[in-house]
């Protein structure tokens, strides 16, 4: 069976994890840039973005992964100084080639600067026309701005079944599926076991009729990473009496539906 893991932070990850990947089923990826600390200037953070979606993605393809590019700004990692610069560029970055989601974004508090942040970079998508995002909410406030942001795309016009809420979960993943948003349900060593995640959703699908929506991902990282998350959880909704339909619905094809807009 192919996993399409529509979110992971390659850079966290060498290459031999990265081929790993690849043997195990992961045959397609989506890479957001990884988090850090913010950058002096706009021109660090452009250079970050360009390295991403250039250097980055042929280095997993080198790894055996048809790869994409996320390329987007969390609060965390604001330039410190005036990034009207970033501004200016972020079209032409996300217009490249190799790009295929605006992410990952995000509103960490729920401050005036955080949603100019999130919708400043909603519109640029809009206007280049990127219609896949890569939405993640923060540890703490998870569920309430998971909703807020929900809500804030709705009004910004953005086509629910093209973003990826990250990070679901038991509270928030049946909602964020009826609302018409993609679910990543997110599969690690410090988020749900595999056992716990194919619980999660054998519970929602009897709740929803269906898995539509729901995309497994590894959402690797540093202190995250389990290069078979993706599989044994396969193996865990096996388990429970998943069929092989949902099965290929959960590590395929929603993911496709989300970046691609279309079923395979």
């Amino acid at each position: 069976m192919k996993i399409f893991d529509p979110h992971i932070r390659s850079r966290t990850q060498s290459d031999a994890d990265l081929k790993n990947l690849a043997y195990f089923g992961t045959a397609r990826v989506v890479s957001c840039a990884t988090v850090g600390p913010p950058k002096e200037g706009a021109r660090e953070l452009i250079e970050a973005m360009e390295a991403h979606a250039g250097g980055e993605v042929r280095r997993l393809e080198r790894c055996g992964l048809d790869a994409g590019a996320a390329l987007g700004v969390l609060p965390p990692s604001r330039p410190r100084r005036a990034h009207y610069e970033v501004w200016k560029r972020l079209p032409e970055l996300l217009a490249l080639p190799t790009v295929v989601a605006l992410g990952e974004i995000g509103v960490w508090e729920d401050s005036a600067a955080d949603w100019e942040l999130f919708e400043s970079q909603v519109a640029i998508a809009q206007q280049v026309g990127v219609k896949a995002m890569i939405v993640t909410p923060p540890r703490e406030l998870r569920v309430t701005l998971t909703y807020k942001m929900m809500q804030r795309l709705e009004k910004l016009g953005v086509e629910p079944g093209r973003v990826l809420m990250t990070y679901v979960d038991e509270k928030t993943l049946v909602n964020v599926v009826q609302s018409g948003f993609g679910a990543g349900l997110a599969v690690g060593a410090t988020t749900l076991n595999p056992r716990q995640a194919a619980e999660v959703i054998m519970r929602a699908a009897q709740e929803l009729g269906a898995v539509e929506r729901i995309a497994l991902s590894s959402a690797l990282r540093v202190g995250g990473a389990d290069l078979l998350a993706i599989p044994k959880t396969v193996e865990a909704l096996r388990a429970l009496g998943s069929g092989e339909r949902e099965l290929e619905l959960l590590t395929w094809e929603n993911a496709k539906t989300i970046v691609d807009g279309e079923r395979s």
